[in-house]
């Protein structure tokens, strides 16, 4: 991988220690989530899973960063203030309600963007999910 720093933000109760198989890859970020405080820094691609998706693009409202990937981004009213180049998301099929939203804001963005969806996947990033979001890392780095 090249030197490009990319931080992971898990979904509502999830340790760094649940991501042991993408840590290898990614800086798995430790949220409290007492007070959904995290120390993000500068990065050029941001990941965020579900509940982590949003504080993803919090972050990405207050700093720019290249590439933004929200996996099974929890329904937001709009994106219109991500500092972002390229946004992607990730969804798996079962996911009816998080895809429904993920489209209906894809719609109002205005840079590179792209829906991913996951055959077969729920909530979860395991199996084809998992590997699917590291094969993008892999691309991106």
């Amino acid at each position: 991988m090249k030197n490009k720093k990319i931080n992971f933000i898990p979904g509502l109760g999830e340790k760094p220690s649940d991501y042991k198989a993408l840590s290898k890859y990614l800086n798995i970020i430790d949220v409290d989530w007492n007070n959904c405080k995290t120390k993000i820094g500068k990065v050029d691609t941001l990941i965020g899973f579900s509940l982590g998706a949003v504080l993803a693009v919090i972050h990405a409202e207050k700093s720019k960063v290249e590439t933004l990937i929200l996996c099974s981004l929890t329904p937001l009213e709009n994106l219109k203030d991500v500092k972002a180049n390229e946004i992607i998301f990730i969804v798996g099929s079962k996911e009816k309600f998080c895809l429904e939203n993920i489209r209906r804001v894809y719609k109002t963005l205005k840079c590179k963007k792209r829906i991913i969806i996951i055959p077969k996947a729920g909530h979860r990033i395991t199996g084809e999910y998992r590997e699917k979001l590291l094969e993008l890392v892999k691309n991106i780095s």
